[in-house]
C-alpha cells in the first residue's frame, strides 16, 4: 500500500499545481500490484509532459518522483536476468559474424521456431486482463511513443512495433532508462547486460542507448522480420529460462494471454511456480495489434 500512498500524494501535489491528471482510487484491500500501479503512474508521467510550460516546469520534482517509483516497482516485479550461456562454446569464435550475431542456425531455434506461430495463432487475452492490455496498446500507438520509436526504426530498421514492446517490457516506457534492461541514462548499465553502451560517456539519450541495445543484438538493419524469427528474439532478449527449465511458456512473451497461468523469478535465480507475472507479455500485445490490423506479422 505504501507505493500506492506515494503515487496518490504525487497525483495529488500534480493536481494542486493545475496539471490534468486523473485521481487514484486505492484497491479495496491488500498491496496494489505492479499492474495497477504501472498505469497511473506512466499516464501521470505523460500527463506532466503535456502540461503548460511553466506548470510542467513546476512539476519537474513530481516527474522525477514517479520514475524512480516505476524504475523500484519493476526492478521488484522484473527480475533483472542472468547472462545467456554462449551456446556454441569454444566453437563460437569459428562462427561466421552472421550466424553467431542472430543464432537462428542453432539448434534451440530450430528445435522452438514452429512453436511459435502456433501459439500466435492460439493466443487468446485473457478477459480479466482485457483493460490493463488496452493500456499497453494505446501507450504504444500513441503519438507520443510511436513517433520516438518510428525514428529509431528509420535509423536501424527494426520495426517500431518491436521497439516499442522491449520499451514496455524493459524500460516500462520510461524515456530516461536504457532499452537494454531499465537502467538509468545518467551512467552505463550495471544489470545484465552491463556495462552498455561501450561507446561514448553518460548521460546518453535514449536514442543512443536504444540503438545500442539493438546493434549489440545485431538486429540493424535486418529484413527478416517474420513471426518466428521476430518471436524467437524477442524471447532471447529476456532467456529462456522459464520455457527450458521449469517447463512453462515464457511470461515475457505470453502473460496476460491463455498461454500463461503462473510460474515467475521472484528473485535473482529464486523461482516461484505459484507467483503470476503482472506484466504484459510481448507477444499478447502483438497479437492485439495484428488483430487490429496495426501492424502485419508474416508467418
Amino acid at each position: 500500500m505504501e507505493d500506492w500512498q506515494q503515487l496518490a500524494a504525487m497525483v495529488e501535489e500534480a493536481r494542486k499545481l493545475g496539471i490534468n491528471t486523473p485521481l487514484v482510487t486505492a484497491p479495496l484491500k491488500g498491496d496494489a500490484r505492479f499492474d495497477e500501479i504501472l498505469p497511473a503512474a506512466v499516464d501521470l508521467i505523460d500527463d506532466i509532459d503535456e502540461a503548460p510550460a511553466d506548470l510542467k516546469a513546476k512539476a519537474q520534482p513530481i516527474k522525477a518522483r514517479a520514475k524512480k517509483l516505476l524504475e523500484d516497482l519493476s526492478r521488484r516485479e522484473r527480475v533483472p536476468r542472468r547472462a545467456e550461456a554462449e551456446p556454441y562454446g569454444w566453437l563460437a569464435a569459428f562462427i561466421t559474424a552472421a550466424n553467431a550475431a542472430d543464432r537462428e542456425t542453432e539448434e534451440r531455434y530450430l528445435k522452438y521456431k514452429d512453436s511459435y506461430p502456433k501459439l500466435f495463432e492460439t493466443c487468446k487475452v485473457r478477459p480479466e486482463r482485457a483493460n490493463q492490455i488496452e493500456w499497453y496498446v494505446s501507450k504504444i500507438t500513441s503519438a507520443k511513443y510511436r513517433t520516438a520509436y518510428e525514428k529509431l526504426e528509420d535509423d536501424i530498421c527494426v520495426p517500431w512495433w518491436v521497439i516499442g514492446v522491449l520499451h514496455a517490457l524493459e524500460a516500462t516506457f520510461n524515456f530516461d532508462t536504457h532499452l537494454h534492461n531499465g537502467d538509468p541514462l545518467t551512467a552505463r548499465t550495471y544489470h545484465v547486460p552491463a556495462g552498455y553502451p561501450k561507446s561514448g560517456s553518460p548521460p546518453f539519450t535514449w536514442a543512443e542507448s536504444a540503438k545500442d541495445a539493438l546493434d549489440i543484438k545485431k538486429w540493424n538493419n535486418r529484413t527478416d522480420w517474420h513471426l518466428a524469427s521476430t518471436l524467437y528474439r524477442i524471447e532471447r532478449f529476456n532467456g529462456f529460462r522459464s520455457r527450458e527449465i521449469y517447463g512453462i511458456n515464457s511470461p515475457y512473451l505470453w502473460s496476460f494471454s491463455n498461454h500463461y497461468t503462473k510460474g515467475k523469478f521472484v528473485a535473482d535465480n529464486v523461482w516461484d511456480g505459484n507467483a503470476v507475472s503482472n506484466q504484459c507479455g510481448a507477444a499478447v500485445i502483438l497479437r492485439v495489434l495484428t488483430d487490429r490490423k496495426l501492424i502485419q506479422m508474416v508467418a
